[in-house]
């Protein structure tokens, strides 16, 4: 899994929730935003392999370890640290809401009632933002072990869970298609205003869920063992069998479609 399915899936998580808030479409939208926002954030723990992040974060912070050692280890900053679990889901959110607050009261009073309320007109936001985050982290579940051995799913505990090794880090195509298709699908079925709220509400639901199965069935599929911990001297073995894989799974033509749209873009997916 990388960036792109990650935002992707929050972006169809985006659809799930803004498909049961009664609001103008452009909040709909707005839903959606958050969602595959939230999708992408849990990464941004990986800014330590930025070549300039010694010379600025670590200058700054006053680090120890280098921005690749860190990205490497398991400090509550590290990749899959405090950033993949769902305590970070819930602090951001919180905090983007009490910002937000104040912003509408121009940082002059802070009222936990007024606050609550505010909280509460706003809910399908924080909604799509935890969800989309927390799709995120089961997205990187079955990803090798590594040297994290999962993701930091409860921080503060240090326990990592995860890190099946079920499927490879990068080029799980049909994974990407699946969430694609969700994201589509439903988000076209929220542009159609002539359906009744309820019916479609069932609908997205009904599509999301399907997506979700679909998934965990394709994630189990693969007839070889991704894992590892550590480091490993077959990673370039791992993925030539990961693409090999896809290419059986989706057919010659589709796979090669795939890798072409691949080497389009300057990002892993």
């Amino acid at each position: 899994m990388d960036i792109l399915t990650h935002t992707i899936s929050g972006l169809a998580a985006g659809t799930l929730v803004a498909g049961f808030c009664k609001a103008p479409y452009s909040k709909q939208l707005l839903i959606i935003a958050i969602g595959g926002l939230a999708g992408a954030l849990p990464d941004v723990d990986a800014i330590s392999l930025w070549s300039g992040f010694d010379a600025t974060f670590g200058k700054l912070f006053d680090l120890t370890h280098s921005g690749r050692e860190i990205y490497s280890a398991k400090f509550w900053y590290s990749h899959h640290g405090f950033m993949h679990s769902i305590s970070a889901a819930l602090i951001i959110s919180t905090i983007a809401g009490v910002i937000a607050y104040l912003n509408n009261t121009r940082f002059k009073q802070f009222r936990l009632t007024a606050f609550i309320k505010h909280f509460k007109v706003n809910r399908f936001m924080h909604l799509a933002f935890i969800l989309g985050f927390l799709i995120h982290l089961l997205e990187d579940m079955p990803t090798p072990a590594s040297n994290w051995g999962g993701v930091n799913l409860f921080w503060p505990s240090e326990t990592y869970i995860g890190g099946f090794g079920h499927i490879w880090w990068w080029n799980n195509y049909d994974i990407f298609l699946i969430v694609c298709g969700v994201f589509l699908l439903n988000f076209l079925l929220l542009a159609l205003r002539f359906i009744n709220n309820h019916v479609k509400n069932i609908v997205i639901a009904g599509v999301f869920c399907m997506g979700l199965m679909l998934s965990v069935v394709q994630v189990g599929s693969r007839d070889f063992d991704f894992a590892y911990s550590g480091s490993t001297n077959s990673y370039h073995a791992f993925e030539a069998k990961s693409k090999a894989l896809q290419k059986e799974i989706l057919g010659e033509d589709i796979y090669n479609s795939m890798v072409t749209f691949d080497n389009l873009l300057s990002i892993y997916f």
